[in-house]
């Protein structure tokens, strides 16, 4: 009997009975496990994402269960990511509200799959306080309890707080539904920094006092925080769009009961589209236990996913440019960020990667001929031997290093990643050598007047050292336009043109970033990269085919069926399968970035000092 899951699942029914039973079997040595309706097992709890586990037979009996969303799930009430369970020992795993618990088959090699949903409603007997009975009928009862609750925590605090300048008790701790997270623990006696007016839910202009991104009010934000007696850093956050927009854009959540619900409170002045309504404080640890450890951030309440908003944006949002994305399978083509003027102030212009876009950076640099492993590049590489960091033929890590973070790259630095072969020396003094000036035309003008360039003979590329051959020694003015004419020094990398006796060079800007709305990890080893390619991943020039680029205008980056190699995919096809989850490349509060995954950036990280130490690392 071949290895299969067989599941059964248990609903209980809300009016008590025997519960509802359904089994199937589950055929394969390996199933999904998540919100979305498309995995083998669905768990339908907002706690839970929707591709969050997988589960696989690893061996007879045994089952291997990891997270593929990042988020935990429990094993002997431990939280973990991966685990691997014998189902022999009848073990429970919980995800949210749900359990699954394990045992052997009926049929060889199979195994069994129990899934229970935790309920803790009580159904009191209708022979105790019904609506029949005379005395404590549930309807008297309704009308006292409700009475009360409206004088003693409504009416009694309402006249305290308008008509008493110092009252002797609290109403605010009536109010108080538990207390605040560690990372907002500072302002648990000054409810008036959040709760600015009395009895109105608390809007976003008060988190954006310590929270808000935009570059004017920022540093006020971060002194706000720190005036406040924060002992964190405040993680500063962009508006995913314009308010007025977003409130367009945003649907009713599905169900009838929950669509009135929210014409509701909107109704009464209580929006659901505020930061409070997904980043939710007061927070009593589960069971109500007051000293359960506090949590380190307030919890997150997903109110909305992606998909909702995205799937039919231009329905309710006809003045956007963005093209409606309901799923990865309809996720349109990447259009990159073309720089279309160089200069102090660059023009950009969003072009679809299957037009072969071009962009005008000011610089002459055919990869082909850096990356020929048989050319005279590659020779000089040699040449220069290990001592300078050389040896072979250059690769793509010879210039393009990884900054301090191991996700991106520095950007290039004639200097450091070009000098090596391509020397400025213009002439020797005292037995010294002179280099020209790089990035200021006017310095290097200025260098060359009533100067003298001479040289040896020699090959037109030089290595550090030299000077440039004799073709092009000369003084004075012809010094000055032999240095930006064919074989000079600033012409070969230089768009180079003349105004009269005036030289015009066209000013350098390399692109940093081609897809400004989405985040790419380079240190992440399915995505390759020098010395971080591991089985199933992939190399530099496999997704940019830099060896057959004769021009520096070529955008080298992969459109997005190359991300579906992986992405979307399982790894019986693929090793280095991964999910295609929206937040895999974007983020709701941080465009150009993924979403960090929960917990991230530990609290800890975020005290003043260590934060700071942080951000001066690169970090």
């Amino acid at each position: 009997m071949a290895q299969e899951f067989h599941l059964k699942l248990i609903t209980q029914r809300s009016g008590g009975g025997d519960p509802i039973v359904r089994e199937r079997r589950l055929e394969g040595l390996e199933a999904t496990i998540g919100r979305a309706p498309d995995n083998d097992i669905v768990l339908a709890d907002l706690s839970i994402d929707p591709q969050h586990a997988r589960m696989r037979f690893i061996g007879p009996g045994r089952i291997g269960i990891e997270s593929v969303s990042g988020l935990p799930f429990r094993v002997a009430g431990k939280s973990v990511q991966s685990a691997v369970v014998d189902a022999a020992g009848h073990p429970v795993v919980a995800f949210g509200e749900y359990t699954l618990s394990f045992a052997p088959g009926e049929e060889a090699e199979a195994v069994e799959v129990t899934v229970t949903r935790e309920d803790d409603e009580h159904h009191a007997s209708p022979g105790v306080f019904s609506l029949q009975a005379k005395v404590f009928g549930r309807r008297n009862m309704a009308w006292v309890l409700g009475s009360g609750i409206f004088l003693l925590c409504l009416a009694i605090p309402m006249i305290f707080v308008l008509f008493m300048a110092n009252p002797k008790i609290h109403p605010d701790q009536q109010w108080s539904t538990g207390p605040l997270s560690k990372a907002h623990a500072f302002m648990e006696k000054d409810c008036k920094s959040c709760h600015a007016n009395a009895f109105v839910a608390v809007r976003d202009e008060a988190c954006l006092t310590c929270h808000t991104a935009d570059p004017a009010t920022a540093p006020k934000a971060l002194d706000a925080a720190r005036r406040l007696g924060s002992p964190f850093e405040p993680r500063l956050v962009a508006e995913h769009a314009a308010h007025a927009d977003l409130e367009k854009a945003t649907p009713l959540p599905p169900g009838f009961g929950r669509k009135v619900s929210v014409m509701v409170q909107r109704t009464l002045n209580h929006p659901t589209d505020r930061c409070a309504s997904c980043h939710v404080e007061h927070t009593p640890a589960k069971g109500g236990d007051p000293t359960a450890p506090l949590s380190d951030k307030p919890k997150l309440v997903v109110v909305q996913d992606c998909e909702s908003c995205h799937s039919q944006l231009k329905m309710r949002l006809a003045k956007t440019d963005l093209i409606d994305t309901p799923d990865w399978s309809k996720h349109p083509g990447f259009r990159a960020l073309v720089m279309t003027q160089a200069g102090p102030k660059p023009s950009f212009q969003r072009v679809a990667l299957d037009t072969a876009p071009q962009e005008r950076n000011g610089l002459i640099f055919p990869h082909r001929l850096h990356l020929d492993p048989l050319g005279g590049v590659a020779r000089q590489a040699i040449g220069l031997g290990k001592a300078a960091g050389y040896g072979a033929a250059l690769e793509c890590a010879s210039c393009h290093r990884r900054d301090a973070s191991g996700t991106s790259f520095l950007p290039i630095e004639m200097e450091r990643d070009c000098a090596d072969c391509h020397s400025l020396a213009y002439a020797k003094v005292g037995g010294e050598l002179r280099d020209l000036p790089h990035g200021d035309l006017d310095k290097v003008v200025a260098t060359l007047a009533g100067r003298t360039v001479s040289a040896s003979g020699g090959s037109d590329r030089t290595r550090p050292g030299q000077i440039r051959p004799t073709a092009f020694a000369a003084s004075g003015a012809s010094a000055y336009r032999a240095t930006f004419s064919r074989g000079g020094a600033c012409y070969d990398c230089h768009t180079i043109t003349w105004d009269g006796d005036t030289v015009r060079m066209a000013p350098v800007k390399l692109a940093a970033k081609y897809l400004p709305r989405g985040g790419f990890d380079h240190g992440v080893p399915e995505h390759g990269g020098p010395g971080l390619a591991k089985k199933g991943g992939f190399k530099c020039a496999d997704c940019h085919r830099a060896q057959t680029s004769d021009k520096s205008g070529d955008v080298l980056i992969p459109d997005l069926a190359k991300c579906g190699t992986c992405h979307g995919q399982t790894t019986a096809k693929i090793a280095a399968a991964d999910d295609a989850d929206c937040t895999t490349c974007h983020s709701f509060h941080k465009p150009g970035q993924a979403t960090p995954k929960p917990g991230h950036p530990p609290l800890r990280t975020l005290r003043w000092t260590e934060a700071i130490t942080r951000r001066e690392a690169g970090a």
